[in-house]
């Protein structure tokens, strides 16, 4: 009897939120029952992409008459299960009856705990995009569509840095999209992530030919992409020794839960900073203790799973553009320049553009201008040059747009409020 209560319970808050129709009343952020499903969702599984259930929020003040959407959808786990996911869609202002074309953005780093799920801050969530860039995707008419990933704000752990996983979410949402009657997404996809995200937007074009055959892929665009390897021994913002603020905790907890791999190489400071990161989102860098006892990459179970998910290992099937601070800490140039030669091996059509100066968490105010000409001319349809060198460019403008944290021990994100 309990099980079925718990049941009609869940079948009550669907029925709440199964229509995309708006109201005087239609709220700013999601209810924390929006993100309720059982840990396993019943049979029979519903396809990659399907809609469990939509929530008309408040669009972007900035852009009148945008609407937006927070998403639940199904996808599927690193290992092919089943999982709900949820996002947030957004759509330019006006009525068209014909197919928008689609951006999918890919957030950066914002932890491993529920309460770090963008989507609870409402359109607001997309914290790196928000104001300038965004309003720029709408007013070309672009919908916008940004997932969570797996296991943030839903059921189950985020498998941070996998790329399978954040491959399939990434699509997956793209997928959710154009079932959204009102929003009217189904023309060419573009994809755009930072950091954690450039790294997911890489791993999803890499799978799109197997597992989305049908989306229109027009573009990749990557800034930069996480290396995990690098990750693990530098903080992005702070030279060794690694912090217990790092990338090195989340990398660590989230991999010991997928992949159950060792946490020998932590200190017992390190470990604490694990067990921390499992509830809480990652706070700001300080003077922490040491990280690290010993270098992961010299750990055979470690060294194999850098390599298995590292960016890079297959053609995607369309055009990409990499983008990449100078000064970067995060995804250090070696690692990038490394990527984007594999990408050219595969005969992909790869540029390398790295901007003069720039920090980790300046990259996307640098190159957010040529990013979004790059993408105008893929969703146009126009051909993309071929691969050659990096193309270094100087006295990149810096000034911030998208208020975004600078100086944080992880990407730039948001920390939403406990829920």
């Amino acid at each position: 009897m309990a099980a079925v209560a718990v049941v009609l319970a869940l079948c009550a808050v669907m029925a709440v939120w199964s229509t995309e129709e708006s109201s005087a009343s239609t709220p700013e952020f999601p209810p924390a029952a929006f993100y309720q499903v059982p840990e396993r969702l019943p049979a029979p599984a519903g396809q990659p992409g399907q809609l469990i259930r939509s929530l008309e929020i408040k669009g972007p003040a900035a852009t009148r008459g945008a609407r937006a959407w927070v998403i639940l959808y199904h996808s599927r786990s690193m290992d092919g299960h089943d999982v709900a996911v949820s996002g947030l869609v957004v759509a330019p202002p006006g009525d068209r009856p014909e197919p928008r074309p689609v951006v999918a953005w890919a957030h950066p780093t914002t932890g491993l705990a529920d309460r770090c799920t963008p989507s609870h801050l409402g359109v607001d969530g997309i914290a790196t995009l928000r104001g300038y860039w965004l309003g720029e995707l709408l007013r070309r008419g672009y919908v916008v569509v940004a997932t969570d990933y797996e296991g943030l704000g839903t059921p189950g752990l985020h498998p941070y840095l996998v790329g399978a996983s954040e491959g399939h979410s990434v699509l997956d949402a793209v997928r959710a999209a154009g079932r959204l009657r009102d929003a009217h997404a189904g023309g060419p996809v573009a994809l755009w992530g930072f950091s954690q995200g450039g790294h997911a937007v890489l791993w999803a074009g890499e799978l799109a030919s197997s597992y989305a055959p049908e989306l229109q892929l027009a573009g990749v665009a990557s800034a930069s992409p996480g290396g995990a390897v690098e990750a693990m021994d530098r903080d992005p913002f702070r030279p060794s020794p690694v912090p217990t603020t790092s990338f090195a905790m989340l990398i660590a907890a989230a991999w010991h839960d997928a992949y159950g791999a060792p946490l020998d190489i932590l200190s017992a400071d390190g470990r604490a900073a694990v067990e921390r990161l499992r509830s809480f989102c990652p706070p700001s860098a300080g003077r922490t203790p040491p990280a690290l006892r010993s270098d992961p990459r010299t750990v055979p179970a470690w060294r194999a799973l850098f390599e298995r998910n590292a960016a890079g290992q297959a053609p995607i099937p369309a055009p990409v553009l990499i983008v990449q601070g100078g000064a970067e800490g995060a995804a250090p140039l070696r690692v990038v320049t490394r990527m984007s030669r594999r990408l050219c091996g595969f005969d992909d059509p790869t540029a390398l553009r790295v901007y003069a100066g720039v920090h980790h968490g300046q990259v996307v105010d640098a190159s957010g201008d040529d990013v979004l000409a790059w993408l105008d001319a893929r969703l146009a349809g126009r051909p993309a040059a071929g691969c050659g060198p990096p193309a270094e460019v100087p006295d990149a403008p810096t000034r911030p747009r998208t208020g975004t944290r600078l100086g944080a021990a992880t990407s730039p994100g948001v920390t939403p409020p406990a829920r």
